[in-house]
Parts: structure tokens; sequence; C-alpha cells
């Protein structure tokens, strides 16, 4: 054992001398440093402070872990197939492979000592890293202002582990790199061959068709999800993947250069049963890992967690997302919240709502044990669900490409005299989508549970069907004489979906659907609202029925035109509910929804002005008050904000004001913002944007509302001022006649 030793340190001394001078081991350095330095010089360029929050963070981590994007994807990747090509093609050039087989060292020695050579390589460009990380982490610290929440001490254990799970997942890209570099004597192709590898996966991702186990994507891994395991391991599964695909590449390539053919590597019965044995023992550990696991269910249904913030919050509440009924009330106590569900849910998404300030939605059912860990602040929202229902909400965070050549046809309106060439299109697509397994897995290889897939397949037959029911619209219109034959792959897919499934009701596109199969033989002359009611209100007694009719019944009222028809649809179907419950709620949004109807009059609100003055809408009585309801985090609000000051300029003369309301709770993010606006619109700060809201029956922004000189609503309901619909209001309003 002594002289293996000394043989293999005699090996690996040798492999040092001969590296000198080729800045093998600065190549490394250098690696290490691009990325950190390119993140810093991006952050310099936007004078960024790559988190803001009033919450406590480490700012060193959240720079590292920004840094690690580059470096995991691309930069640390290239430099292993470099340095691993570089180290084996300067022996494959001199001879210096079979010259040093003529030294007293054994094979093993020499093939390991190279390849003990590169993991230290490995190692400096780690270290490399994570210093510069942290260097240059701390020297931003001096030319930006970075949020008095950051912590700037250096996280030991947060970084140990980012650097440990960096090295044991680059081991495959390492040991595939090397046995190709020991087997191929050209520089130039194991090169390429590995920058193929590289490239290889972001022409793959986009189709989601890279492996999990795809040596290059595992490296990618650390940077995507660098918080590592949600279980509380060191490392991931796809990292211990990792290690043992490179245990048996190594095996591998070891004997073949070795034996230095395949056949004498492992075509004799000692080699053949020594590669069985290591094949079934390390390939059944692969297996074994690959196979996804399922979170088994609870004997309770629990919700609990914690939440950290700057916010007070006295309780968390749990809505049904159909009628936003209220069906927990959770107390938050010292930040911590544990509450049992007694009643039976259905596997859903629900929302859950701090103090009605921030809400968010959850997918869990009975007997699902929920742990929610929350970080609130006014800037900053990051909610994350672990326990049984871990994979079902992170897969919504998911963004998959997905294109469609029959949805293309139809928003193009293109072969619709051919309709059994989009049947086709829809059926072969709604077969694929079906068939495809579900691929998504969590970093420790859970996959959501089956009612969840399940679901996802009802929702894309929904999705199909409602293609073919557009279909059948437009050819109606263009094809009044026509019918549109439904062919027996369509029925295959209408049979493949129950039209009473009350755990799909809280997606609209089912909504939508099962509608228009319940008013599909109805040809009376009514709009379609009219028509949904009278078929819903024939529907047996059910939850399903209760949450499908207050479904339109909402609709309906909020679309009604007069008192009249609003109460006349709540007398019509009050009494269709079989839950009482649903019976109130729909009388209180009537009453609601009456409130805001041309006409009535606008709740009153105050609100503070950039000047810090104090503005109240009575303040603009006598003059027409447009209102842009808008928030600083609001995308669509900035998209519809320049057209909204083009009308304030063009109608300036008018008797007419035209002001933005933000709804931001930082009021220091609004002011800022607020202050690089045109000073066209007077800008102006809710006092109590949660009031507002109640008043306003504010669901979403932005939101426009448009209110007389009395203080009485026009529309409460105005188009987005990019619609031509907004200026024909308006002008109708204001007296003025069409514009030619």
């Amino acid at each position: 054992m002594d002289k293996k030793v000394a043989r293999f340190s005699t090996a690996l001394q040798a492999e040092h001398i001969k590296k000198k001078g080729t800045g093998f081991y600065w190549m490394s350095i250098i690696f290490g440093l691009v990325s950190p330095l390119l993140y810093f010089t991006v952050m310099i360029i936007e004078r960024s402070n790559a988190v803001v929050s009033r919450l406590p963070y480490n700012y060193i981590l959240e720079f590292t872990k920004g840094s690690m994007l580059p470096f995991a994807n691309f930069f640390f990747p290239l430099m292993i197939i470099i340095v691993v090509s570089r180290i084996t093609q300067i022996d494959h050039k001199n001879g210096g492979w079979q010259l040093m087989e003529t030294q007293p060292v054994s094979k093993f020695s020499i093939f390991f000592s190279k390849f003990t050579l590169i993991l230290l390589a490995i190692i400096l460009a780690i270290i490399s890293f994570i210093i510069t990380s942290i260097t240059l982490a701390w020297l931003f610290t001096f030319i930006v202002t970075i949020p008095k929440a950051a912590i700037m001490e250096i996280p030991f254990v947060e970084i140990l582990n980012i650097a440990g799970r960096l090295f044991v997942a680059s081991l495959f890209v390492v040991a595939l790199q090397y046995v190709i570099s020991v087997l191929i004597s050209s520089f130039i192709w194991t090169i390429i061959i590995g920058f193929f590898g590289l490239l290889l996966t972001a022409f793959l991702m986009p189709f989601d068709l890279v492996p999990v186990w795809y040596p290059y994507q595992i490296l990618a891994n650390v940077a995507n999800v660098p918080d590592g395991s949600d279980l509380g391991y060191w490392l991931t599964f796809t990292e211990t993947i990792s290690f043992i695909c490179a245990f048996i590449l190594l095996y591998v390539g070891y004997n073949w250069y070795k034996f230095k053919t395949l056949t004498f590597a492992f075509g004799r019965p000692k080699q053949i049963a020594s590669l069985v044995f290591v094949l079934v023992l390390f390939g059944g550990l692969f297996y074994w890992l690959m196979q996804p696991n399922q979170m088994d269910n609870h004997n309770r249904t629990v919700i609990s967690g914690k939440i950290e913030s700057d916010i007070p919050f006295q309780n968390m509440y749990v809505l049904d997302l159909v009628v936003e009924d209220t069906l927990a009330v959770i107390p938050i106590r010292n930040g911590e919240f544990n509450y049992v569900v007694n009643k039976h849910l259905d596997s859903d998404f629900y929302t859950i709502a701090f103090d009605e300030k921030f809400r968010g939605n959850i997918f869990f059912g009975t007997n699902d044990s929920l742990y929610i860990d929350s970080k609130i602040s006014y800037s900053t929202k990051d909610v994350k669900v672990f326990g049984t229902r871990l994979a079902e909400n992170k897969i919504q965070k998911q963004n998959e490409f997905s294109w469609s050549q029959a949805e293309f046809y139809l928003r193009e309106n293109m072969n619709l005299d051919k309709p059994e060439l989009i049947s086709d299109a829809i059926y072969d697509e709604w077969k694929d989508a079906i068939a495809k397994p579900n691929t998504f897995r969590t970093v420790d290889n859970y996959m959501p549970k089956n009612d969840f897939i399940n679901r996802s397949r009802n929702l894309i037959s929904t999705k199909y069907l409602n293609l073919w029911n557009d279909l059948i619209q437009k050819r109606q219109a263009l094809y009044p004489n026509e019918k549109t034959v439904e062919s027996k792959n369509i029925k295959e897919i209408k049979s493949s979906l129950s039209l009473t499934d009350e755990s799909l009701l809280s997606d609209e596109a089912y909504f939508n659907y099962v509608k228009s199969q319940l008013i599909s033989g109805n040809k009376k002359d009514v709009d379609e609202g009219t028509k949904a009611l009278m078929a819903i209100s024939q529907l047996e007694k059910s939850a399903f029925k209760d949450k499908m009719l207050f479904w339109q019944l909402k609709k309906s009222l909020e679309e009604a035109s007069s008192t009249t028809e609003r109460n006349g649809l709540v007398a019509d179907y009050y009494v269709n509910f079989k839950d009482a419950k649903y019976q109130k709620r729909i009388t209180a949004l009537g009453k609601m929804f009456e409130s805001l109807a041309k006409g009535k009059m606008a709740p009153l609100f105050e609100a503070t002005t950039i000047d810090e003055k104090q503005f109240s809408i009575t303040d603009l009585k006598g003059k027409y008050v447009l209102i842009d309801v808008w928030a600083t985090w609001c995308g669509p609000c900035k998209i519809q904000s320049p057209y909204f000051e083009k009308f304030a300029i063009k109608y300036k003369t008018e008797n007419i004001q035209f002001i933005a309301l933000s709804t931001d709770q930082d009021k220091l993010k609004w002011y800022i913002e607020a202050k690089n606006k045109s000073q066209t619109i007077p800008q102006l700060h809710l006092n109590n944007p949660q009031q507002f809201a109640i008043d306003y029956n504010v669901e979403s922004i932005p939101r426009f509302i448009l209110i007389d000189p009395n203080g009485n609503f026009v529309n409460a309901r105005m188009p987005f001022p990019s619609e031509s619909s907004f200026e024909i209001i308006l002008r109708k309003a204001l007296g003025l006649p069409d514009e030619l």
C-alpha cells in the first residue's frame, strides 16, 4: 500500500513539474474571476442594488448567487473543457503517455495523477470565483449605497455549500471530458466535442428536451437553484447523479486506457465480471435516484409557517378562488402561525391573504400539510411553500414555451375553409400533450401528486376543446350555411373531460367550456350571459351548480346596465343556490355593483400630493374627474400611462381633471417614480388603499374611473386609454361631438 501511495505521489509530482510554465493554474484562477467581474460591471452600469428590500438579507450571498449564473452555465464548464484537453493533449503531442509507462509507476498512478491535477484546477477556479465575488460585493458598497437591511457578514455556511455543490456537480463534466481527451489524441476534436456538448444545452432547453442527468445541465442547476435542496440536504439528487456518473466514466475510461482497446478492457471473463458489478451497483443506484418521488398524504389538513416582515400582520386568510369565501382565518402570533383545517377541501388552488394586503395562490387539499415561509415588505414579496404540495406549488413558477399550430390558424383566421385541417391539428396536438409524461421534478426529485397531474391533463383537454369551439364560432360567422362536423377525434377529446368537475372551476377556461356546452342548443335571441344563467339554473342543486351560477351571475351583475336589470337578476336566480352563503354573497355583490352604477355617488377618498398636501375628491367638485389607479410595480399600468397622459394634454382646456392615483404600499417608491413623471397630471398617493379597493371594487389595476362634476359615477370601469372606446365615452360625457 505504501508503495502504491509513493508511486502515485511520484506521478503527481511529475505532473506538477511538467505543468510549470504552462500557466495551467493561472488559467483556472482567471476563469474564476471573469463571471464576478462581468456581474460587477453590469451592476455598476445599471447602478443596481441587486436586491431591494427592507428585510434583512445577506448582500454578499446575493451578489455571489448573481455571479453564479454566467459562471456555472458557461465560463466554468468552458474552463473544464479547455483545461482537461490541454493537460491531456500535451502528453499526446510529446508521446508522454508512452514515455511515462516506461517509468516505475503504475498506469493507475499515471491516469489518476493527471485527473487529480485537473481537480486541483477545478478547486482553484471555484475558490477564485468565491473570493472574487466576496471582494467585489464589498467594493460595490463604496460605489452604490446599498439598502440598510443588507448584511455584509460573510455567510460561511452558505458559501461552503455553494462551493461544495459546484465541485460535485462538475465531476460528471470533468470525467466525461477527461475520458474523451485521453482516448482522442486530437486537441481540436476534444475541444469541439466538449464545446458542442455545452452548446447543446442551449439548443435543447427551449424544447424541454434536456435530460435531468445531462452533465452540463447538472452544473447549470447549481446556479439556477442556488439555495439547493428544499429538504435540507447538502446535495440535490442531480449532484449525486454527477458523482455516480463520474465514477462509472472513470472506471470505463481507466480500463480502456489501461488495456488500450475496448475488447481487451472488457472482453475477458474477469473484466466482464468487474464491469457488470460496477454497472449493476452504480447503475442500479443511478436508476433508483432517477425514479421520481411523490409526497405522502398527511393525517390532517395543516397550514403552518412563518412570516418575516416589517409590516405588522394579524391574520392570514384562506379564500376560495371562485367565490372568495373565507375558508379559514389563521392568527399570526410573533410572526408564526399554525392551523388545522377541519372541513373538507377539494384539491385546488386557494388564495392566501395576509390581512388582505398581500395575496397569492397556492395548491392544496384535504390531508395536506403545508409550511409557508414568507418574506414580505412594502417592496418585495417572497412566499415559499413546502410540505406535501411542494412540487405542485413550484411547478407554477415554470414558464414553458408552448407553440400551437391550431391556435395560430385560428388567431390569424387561416384555413377556416378547411375545418378538417384545423380539427386534425387540434387532435394531434392534444394527443401529444396528453401523452407527454410529466417531466417536472423538484431539486430533490419530487413530482406532483396524481390528482394534480390529472388536473393538468384535464386542463389540456379544456384548452383544445375551446379551440374547437373557436373554430365553430368563426365558421358560423363566415359560412352560416355550412355545418362544422364534429369528427370522432374531437369526440374522443370531449369524452376525456367531465362537465361537472368542481375542482376545475377555479380555472376560467374550464368554466367557459362548460358554459359553451350548456348553451350550445339554445337558439333564442338573447345574450350569452342570459343563456348561461338559464342553462345553469336547470342543473341539479349541487356545489358544482352553486359555483357555476355564482361565477356567471357575478359577471352578469357587473355587466348590467340598470338598477332594474340588476335587481331582476338577483331576484330570478337567488333561489337557485343550494348553499345559503352564495345567496348572501351574491346579494352583497348586487348592492356593491349598484353602488358603482352610473349616476351613483362616488365614495369619498383622501390622498397625499407630492408636496405632502392632503387631497380630497371633493376638492374637484364642479369638474369631471378621470382617475388612473396604478402602482409602481404594475407593468400594464406603465403601458397605459402614456395614452392617459396624451388625453390629459388633449383635453386640458375642457372641464375635466385627469389624476393619477397610486395604491403603492411603499410611499417612497411612489414618490421617486412620481417625481420623474410629467407634471401634466397631478400625482396622488392614497392614504388608505385597502378601503379604496373595497369601496371601488378594485380587483386589479390599472383601473380607470370617470366621475361627473357632481361627484357621481359616469363610468366606474372605463376601457383602457389604448382602446378606441375610451375616448368615445370621454367625449360623450363632456358633450363633445364625435371626431371624424
